[in-house]
């Protein structure tokens, strides 16, 4: 089988010839992205290529009308990269301020624009346009992309981006005591939500994967389980719905503990699941996942990255046999660690692990 012939027969619950494997944010075949232009990761990024299935993490092109409602500034000191945005709404400004670090591709949040409840008015009355949505880049890699995988695109649900406007503990906080005020924001965040979607949908986007990501932020310690359904279940529903009426697949991301919201995901037309941690990051035992939802949903995972990072390589192999024994049985599984690297040197340990989890997938995979 090809990869893309192996990734969409496994999603489908079809069988295969072995099960498939991904490197999740580590993407051979994207030319643009950083583990692809960093000496530290030429080798294993190789073996990616040659070894495992591609699930192309790519976005289309947002097309924004400039806004000057926002002003952005940008500047370097020691080595650190800092952004400032401030949003002139008017009742008041809002301000953000972001770092990144030279080495670490990632970015650090050090001031939410949304500190206190009244500011919900204000970003809500900042003007907003829904992008126009161009794919001509997005299917130029499709092409090149070829047999080799298939391609995912990662829209947030109203959780995500409501909970990222706050600092999480005020957000907490403010869910807990002004629960119909940001249920109001989350509401409004929607239905910008579903027109942007729909733009993309709109678009021919059959066998394409949507990873839908937010619902972490109200599963156990965050927020109690009932809170679950209004803050994430009732927006996921019509996402998914629409993805899958459009021939996409949706797949739900949520790190953390599920056990208490697993029924909730069963209420939706989701056809995947990622990542999955084991206890005692998540709280559901992958065999247990499968023996409950693996008719339903294809289970993506659970190979910690902390593990890939630290572990022997032959506790990696025998984490590795034991996901497969739990999960692969039937199909619908795809061995996928439940993060990736943002550090741009390479240890040779998590190099090693890399490379012992692709080779102990493709020995145990075998169906």
């Amino acid at each position: 089988m090809t990869s893309r012939e192996r990734l969409l027969r496994a999603m489908r619950h079809e069988p295969v010839d072995r099960v498939p494997v991904s490197t999740y944010e580590l993407v051979g075949w994207d030319p643009d992205s950083w583990e692809n232009q960093l000496p530290a990761y030429r080798r294993l990024m190789d073996v990616i290529r040659r070894e495992t299935d591609c699930v192309y993490m790519c976005e289309p092109t947002y097309v924004k009308k400039s806004n000057d409602a926002v002003e952005t500034r940008r500047w370097q000191e020691y080595g650190q990269n800092f952004t400032t945005v401030v949003y002139h709404s008017p009742s008041g400004d809002l301000t953000a301020r972001y770092r990144s670090d030279q080495g670490v591709n990632t970015v650090w949040t050090l001031e939410h624009p949304l500190k206190e409840i009244g500011d919900i008015d204000r970003y809500l009355s900042l003007p907003y346009e829904v992008p126009q949505v161009e794919m001509t880049d997005f299917y130029r890699r499709q092409a090149e992309l070829g047999d080799r995988g298939v391609m995912m695109i990662s829209p947030a649900d109203p959780l995500c981006l409501a909970a990222e406007l706050f600092e999480m503990g005020t957000f907490l906080v403010y869910a807990l005591t002004e629960t119909e005020r940001i249920l109001y924001l989350m509401d409004a965040i929607h239905e910008r939500q579903m027109a942007l979607l729909g733009r993309i949908l709109r678009n021919d986007v059959k066998d394409v994967v949507f990873r839908i990501c937010g619902p972490e932020y109200a599963t156990a310690p965050y927020l109690p389980a009932r809170y679950f359904h209004r803050f994430v279940t009732r927006y996921l529903i019509p996402m998914c719905r629409d993805i899958r009426l459009a021939g996409g697949i949706p797949r739900i991301h949520c790190h953390g503990r599920i056990a208490g919201v697993i029924d909730e995901f069963a209420q939706t037309d989701a056809m995947a699941l990622d990542p999955l941690e084991p206890p005692p990051d998540g709280d559901m035992p992958l065999a247990e996942l499968k023996k409950r939802y693996g008719d339903k949903f294809c289970l993506f995972g659970n190979i910690e990255l902390r593990e890939l990072e630290f572990a022997s390589r032959e506790r990696i192999d025998a984490l590795v046999r034991a996901a497969i024994d739990d999960a692969a049985q039937g199909s619908g599984f795809v061995l996928m660690p439940t993060a990736s690297p943002i550090n741009e040197e390479l240890s040779p340990v998590t190099e090693a692990n890399y490379m012992q989890m692709i080779e102990s997938a493709l020995r145990y995979g075998r169906q």
